[in-house]
């Protein structure tokens, strides 16, 4: 039985009372929510959600528990990196009983053993609503008398690989720049037959030999990577954005970005390629979009939101430079957005003149 009393705190002062089912220690960070039914292994060890307090909305976690942390090309299988990163769990009902065919765990001991607090008890949904309105809100996760755990002073370094290693046997090298990448987006890579080389989020990209560029999330403000990233697209070669890679490509290109009124966090956000009938049903996790009244000469929107029409992509008119700001490699969605996978290993062929 639960007994620990915790509070979460938000920086208007709204207040949650509830219960602690995770490590007995206390966090602060930005409060984000996110709307899946699934996928907990993948959401809590996503390097874009470093140090933040994680809130679903879902009424029930814990009920599947957690995978064994399996191995497969030295990645971990069901999970997006090799640790929680998350600071804090929020949820509504905690099942303290799991029952799935390959559970080695239950949440609560996964969260105890990497030391991150959770609490249940919370009306998830109306905080979700609440930051809807508000807009993100830092917030603080007290058990107890538990003293409170520093925040990362530096997110990108941490989530970070500190040096260069390569996947896959492929016929071609796709470099990825590692500002926080998921696992999945370099198994979505190795399987389409490329040999993916994986470089610290400061690396020179000029100094590698690649046939393309992959860009991703970052839980942090990534415009210190963008004039490393201006130097790689003067190669001409194909580079492509995955979720906060969009950003990335848009600052590299001499664009801007902007803070959205409502962020686009977890699934079913419904975005269309423009000049078509095309919708996607994707996840998401970003509080920012690229700025379409500031794309330089050259640059178009390709993707925007049917919610609110925010930029979901963004494109080249000319070169093969493109981006999205959505998680096609996601696991927990319906998987109609892979095939953007496939175009970009085509367009590095076309480009290589092998196709």
């Amino acid at each position: 039985m639960l007994k620990n009393a915790a509070v979460l705190l938000l920086e208007d002062g709204t207040k949650f009372a509830g219960f602690s089912f995770g490590a007995e220690t206390s966090v602060q960070g930005e409060v984000v929510f996110n709307t899946s039914m699934i996928g907990w292994p993948e959401l809590l060890s996503d390097p874009g959600m470093k140090g933040q307090i994680v809130v679903l909305t879902y009424p029930l976690a814990g009920n599947y528990g957690v995978p064994p942390r399996e191995v497969e090309q030295g990645l971990l299988l069901n999970f997006e990196s090799d640790a929680m990163q998350i600071a804090g769990l929020v949820v509504t009902d905690y099942s303290e009983e799991y029952s799935h065919w390959n559970a080695s765990e239950s949440l609560a001991a996964w969260l105890r053993q990497s030391g991150v607090p959770a609490i249940c008890g919370v009306d998830t949904r109306e905080l979700a609503k609440h930051l809807r309105e508000k807009g993100e809100l830092r917030g603080t996760i007290t058990v107890g008398n538990a003293p409170l755990k520093p925040e990362p002073s530096d997110r990108i370094a941490e989530v970070s690989i500190a040096e260069p290693t390569s996947y896959g046997e492929g016929d071609i090298t796709v470099a990825l720049l590692d500002t926080g990448v998921r696992n999945n987006v370099i198994r979505s890579l190795t399987r389409r037959g490329a040999k993916v080389l994986r470089l610290p989020w400061n690396a020179d990209l000029t100094a590698h030999e690649w046939d393309g560029l992959v860009l991703v999330d970052a839980p942090d403000d990534p415009s210190p990577a963008a004039a490393n990233v201006a130097k790689a697209l003067e190669r001409g070669k194909p580079v492509f954005g995955v979720c906060g890679g969009d950003k990335l490509l848009a600052l590299a290109a001499g664009g801007a970005i902007k803070k959205l009124d409502h962020s686009h966090r977890g699934a079913n956000q419904p975005v269309l390629e423009c000049g078509t009938n095309h919708a996607v049903i994707t996840i998401q996790n970003h509080s920012y979009a690229v700025d379409a009244d500031r794309l330089p000469k050259g640059w178009e929107v390709w993707y925007t939101n049917l919610n609110d029409g925010s930029v979901e992509g963004i494109r080249h008119s000319s070169k093969p430079f493109c981006a999205v700001a959505w998680h096609p490699e996601a696991t927990n969605r319906p998987e109609e957005a892979d095939s953007i996978y496939d175009d970009f290993i085509t367009s590095i062929r076309k480009h290589n003149g092998t196709r």
